[in-house]
């Protein structure tokens, strides 16, 4: 059964959404053979507006995410680095990708040694964007990350909180590879909706703010609560300075309500002792095996089983080393604008042998942006109506930079200038998106984006959907129509920038998909004319939610 209805949420909140780290940026892999990996994409991809370009797919067999969920380094370069890089050159994102979402269903460990203590996670090789670093640095913590914000002891020196966007520019060719992942289902993981749930609670996170208590416990566990408890009481005051609340106990504190964040230590823990969680919460209890789910002691995804909407966990033996963890400065760098992914990565120091699940885009402080475009026509006929001014309003007074993208993919970086050209000699007729995206400069570069729909009309083409409908044996049958004096010589269906069908056009052509191609969720579909002189016709996308018949059992 199909649903030709979207999410009111998504509507509502992609209108002008606000955050620090802009989901253009984000590259989101997918597990073309898991059903489950296509549905978390494609809800987190529309939630928070990710071009359904920067959508990848990778065939991976299933022995590397069954049971442990590991790799090897030459299957890691094998099945996801190498492809996935390969995807997004070929695509022209490699200037605009800054980070890696991985859906569900991808391994989470590399074997790199027969030692334990120096094996690494997904998330680990995937930040040395594939090389192994000296496995002795693995173990001991002693390979710092270059986004690391500190300290690394009580009163050292730290650095002030950036976003991706800020540290790329300062590190160029030495920014490494952050990435995140939606969740984990396999093996005494969670089910899917504790996933769906905390991409949802990942939106929400920017209504309930970051005012909401944080609680620094110390436990009688010295061996995992020591190692953290020296960076409490300056979080404290470095949180209170942003009108944040974190309260310190040495003892189990009593159940509260709407907590942003719990960081303890210890080997078993019962997250719904803390109490409850507000939409954006980060939880963590530094012990060894957390995200190792064959191991003893309380497993990360407890927490997001319990209401929390980011996590952190160990794939490995990491000895109560506190620079392989979460330091408390998360709370900071959160309550300062950035993404969740962006204050994981300034507040561990060594972040290689880590997994981290959740809502990566989980935002709880913004400044909010008006956009508007001057000059715009809804239908563009000449070159000399393809300029246009952007303009932004924030409620504070700072310089704003610019950027625009086009169906996807960046036509214009980040400057001051407002004025946005749009390559006019090589568009096609029809259906055009155009992405203004205005940030506030500041070191966490808030701020936020809006979609403007522009037909071009140079020759008179344009292609439409007239129908969708169930076919056959989960086939979705799509029903296009093309208008102008000229008929086009071939007829495809678009979808995240793949082509899922093509044939010769005839009046009456119907294309189709099989459903499980897609996957369950909300989707874009275009279809697009081909024409003898080479040009690329788009319709108008349909946008609708796919949900299967539950009686029918996926293959």
């Amino acid at each position: 059964m199909r649903k030709k209805s979207v999410f009111s949420l998504i509507t509502v909140l992609l209108a002008v959404a606000v955050q620090a780290q802009m989901p253009h940026r984000v590259a989101v892999l997918v597990n073309e053979n898991s059903q489950n990996s296509k549905k978390a994409a494609n809800v987190f991809a529309a939630l928070h507006g990710v071009p359904g370009g920067n959508l990848i797919y990778l065939n991976l067999p299933e022995s590397i995410v069954k049971g442990r969920a590991e790799c090897t380094p030459e299957e890691f370069a094998q099945y996801i680095y190498d492809p996935a890089q390969k995807i997004i050159g070929e695509r022209g994102l490699t200037n605009q990708v800054l980070a890696w979402v991985y859906s569900v269903d991808f391994p989470i460990r590399i074997v790199t040694s027969p030692n334990d203590r120096q094996q690494m996670s997904l998330i680990g090789l995937t930040f040395s964007r594939g090389k192994v670093p000296a496995l002795e640095m693995v173990e001991k913590g002693q390979f710092i990350s270059p986004l690391f914000a500190g300290p690394v002891n009580e009163g050292g020196p730290k650095n002030g909180t950036q976003s991706f966007d800020i540290l790329s520019a300062n590190l160029k060719e030495k920014m490494p590879l952050p990435s995140m992942m939606l969740g984990y289902t396999g093996e005494n993981g969670t089910d899917m909706d504790t996933v769906l749930r905390c991409l949802q609670n990942g939106i929400l996170a920017r209504q309930s703010g970051f005012k909401t208590p944080v609680l620094l416990v110390q436990t009688d566990d010295k061996a995992r609560s020591g190692p953290r408890e020296w960076q409490y009481a300056d979080v404290k005051t470095e949180l209170a300075q942003r009108g944040g609340s974190a309260e310190i106990y040495t003892n189990q504190p009593p159940a509260r309500t709407n907590l942003l964040g719990v960081l303890t230590g210890a080997e078993n823990v019962k997250p719904a002792d803390f109490g409850t969680f507000a939409p954006g919460a980060f939880c963590e209890h530094l012990t060894s095996w957390s995200a190792e789910f064959q191991k003893p002691q309380t497993k990360c995804t407890e927490w997001l089983k319990a209401g929390a909407t980011v996590t952190a966990g160990m794939v490995t033996e990491p000895y109560a080393n506190w620079l392989k963890f979460p330091h408390a400065r998360f709370f900071v760098h959160y309550a300062s604008g950035c993404s969740a992914m962006e204050s994981f990565y300034q507040s561990i120091a060594s972040p290689v042998q880590v997994l981290l699940l959740g809502d990566p885009l989980s935002q709880v402080a913004g400044i909010p942006v008006e956009i508007k475009t001057v000059g715009l026509s809804k239908v563009i006929t000449s070159g000399l109506d393809s300029a246009f001014v952007a303009e932004a309003k924030f409620p504070v007074a700072a310089p704003v930079i610019y950027s625009a993208l086009l169906d996807g993919k960046q036509i214009k970086e980040a400057d001051n200038i407002s004025l946005i050209e749009l390559p006019f000699k090589e568009m096609g007729d029809g259906y055009h998106e155009v992405r203004i995206v205005a940030q506030a400069l500041f070191p966490v570069t808030p701020g936020g984006f809006k979609d403007f729909p522009v037909a071009i009309n140079k020759k008179g083409r344009s292609v439409s959907i007239a129908g969708i409908a169930n076919g056959a044996a989960r086939q979705i049958v799509v029903k296009p129509a093309a208008a102008g004096k000229e008929k086009p010589k071939e007829i495809g269906l678009l979808w995240n920038a793949r082509l899922l069908d093509r044939k010769p056009y005839a009046e009456g052509a119907e294309l189709s998909v099989d459903e499980r191609i897609l996957g369950e969720g909300p989707h874009r579909i275009q279809a697009v004319a081909f024409y003898e002189d080479g040009m690329e016709v788009r319709s108008t996308p349909q946008v609708f939610v796919m949900t299967y018949n539950p009686e029918v059992k996926a293959e």
